[in-house]
């Protein structure tokens, strides 16, 4: 990465359990992950499966805690993105940590919505 910012969108940096899975694949397998980061146009997480390529699409799904003052609502959010940049880490962000691990950065491809 060449270090300059490319998002439109601020991102907020928050912890958030999400279901992740490659549509147009071979499988329909759903891993796990935690957002780090969320902002209007995509977020960003770390995950176990390597099966993310850039181009490719996702369905994500993750929880939302009401939070006053910065997020008016709680729930489950959905939205299809699209795979813009992968990573091996090094090192995990999350606590305890795990190998190997992925960080994956995503652009919503519709902004996400509650799923019922």
């Amino acid at each position: 990465m060449d270090g300059l910012e490319k998002r439109k969108d601020r991102r907020l940096a928050m912890r958030l359990g999400l279901l992740c899975r490659r549509l147009g694949g071979p499988t329909h397998r759903l891993y796990s992950g935690t957002v780090l980061n969320v902002g209007r146009g995509g977020l960003y997480f770390e995950t176990t499966a390597g099966e993310f390529e850039p181009g490719s699409l996702a369905e994500l799904r993750f929880a939302v805690p009401l939070q006053t003052g910065r997020l008016e609502f709680g729930g489950s959010m959905q939205a299809i993105a699209t795979i813009l940049r992968t990573e091996t880490l090094t090192a995990s962000r999350t606590n305890p940590p795990v190998r190997p691990l992925y960080g994956v950065a995503v652009q919503f491809c519709h902004p996400p919505k509650l799923a019922l």
